[in-house]
């Protein structure tokens, strides 16, 4: 396994959801995309809304949908799935997924449970359009 530096700037920390809609970012934090000090960052804001990883009921006893391991990954890629820049382009599905399982190997999830995650993300993706 190839050692890499952590490239998160914070732990995640979640609040419920005062609305009862899953749960909010507590304080914002950062991921370092490509090598920690790479000045490409991605900030999550507080009070940014999730559901942390979103995975169909049959299957929460293989991916739990609120495992510690790799829910700061889960909530980086939902924040990355709603980002609008100011002209209103959405950032592109395929690389927020290669950053969802950049950011599980980073957060130490097990090799074939990262990639099992990351298959299943891109068929979801490539089966349900942005915005449909």
């Amino acid at each position: 396994m190839v050692d890499r530096p952590q490239r998160f700037t914070a732990p995640l920390v979640l609040t419920p959801d005062p609305e009862g809609r899953g749960y909010r970012a507590a304080a914002a934090f950062s991921f370092d995309i490509g090598f920690k000090g790479s000045a490409l960052t991605i900030t999550v804001p507080a009070g940014f809304q999730t559901d942390l990883a979103t995975v169909p009921r049959f299957l929460w006893w293989l991916f739990p949908p609120h495992d510690p391991h790799y829910a700061a990954a889960a909530v980086l890629h939902d924040y990355l799935y709603s980002w609008r820049s100011p002209e209103g382009e959405a950032f592109d599905r395929a690389t927020a997924d290669g950053i969802l399982l950049e950011a599980m190997r980073i957060l130490g999830v097990p090799e074939w449970r990262a990639i099992a995650m990351f298959i299943a993300v891109r068929m979801y993706s490539e089966t349900h359009p942005a915005g449909a």
